[in-house]
């Protein structure tokens, strides 16, 4: 029986065929898992951080200005970058997202380029869960202090369930790796010991030649 290795990523119409997790090759998912990881690590230890370290009591009781202030500081100033560049946090998303669609290539081992598209619903629900979010971003941009205090509760609550969608997402690629690994591991041992048939039946064949 012939096992069936990660499906290849055809084009339709100039663009990455679409796949899930669990169909790309284990290098192409373990490079997947390390830019969802830095992403998520961004967005939790920056862009989310006073809001996922305030209590709900501690919440309700805090100035409504410093809250203001700390949603603006965590979804605006999300990471520093050099020259004092300041990026939001739905820039910090975009970087590991548009890989994910095909609007940029993932870059494998540093030198190669590989474009995918993923199709996955917790994928999907963490997109649409940043849309959320960016509904928010004009008015803290703006500084529209009177409308933040009408919707703090919603953006919190969104700004939470993102947290939750993230947690999801990984869980998702985990899963995926579980399932590949093993998969991976006897696709490769079945190629070699296709390999190894290859050359001794070559070997054999120039034995005898040189017999005869």
């Amino acid at each position: 029986m012939e096992m069936a290795g990660p499906i290849e990523n055809e084009r339709e119409g100039g663009a990455p065929a679409p796949q899930t997790f669990s169909q790309l090759s284990l290098p192409l998912l373990d490079e997947v898992i390390r830019q969802f990881r830095a992403t998520r690590n961004d967005i939790l230890r920056y862009g989310v951080w006073n809001t996922r370290n305030l209590s709900d009591e501690e919440f309700n009781r805090i100035d409504d200005r410093k809250l203001f202030d700390y949603f603006r500081q965590d979804l605006l100033e999300t990471r520093f970058l050099s020259k004092g560049r300041r990026v939001d946090l739905l820039q910090v998303w975009g970087w590991f997202d548009d890989q994910m669609s095909g609007a940029v290539p993932l870059l494998l081992g540093g030198r190669e380029e590989c474009l995918i598209r993923i199709e996955d619903k917790d994928l999907e629900k963490a997109r649409r869960r940043i849309g959320d979010v960016a509904s928010f971003m004009p008015m803290l941009r703006a500084g529209e202090f009177d409308a933040f205090r009408k919707v703090k509760y919603k953006l919190r609550r969104t700004v939470l369930r993102l947290t939750y969608e993230l947690h999801h997402l990984s869980k998702r690629l985990e899963k995926s790796r579980r399932q590949i690994g093993p998969a991976h591991h006897l696709h490769s041992r079945l190629e070699s010991a296709a390999v190894s048939a290859s050359e001794l039946v070559a070997m054999e064949g120039a034995a005898g030649v040189e017999d005869a």
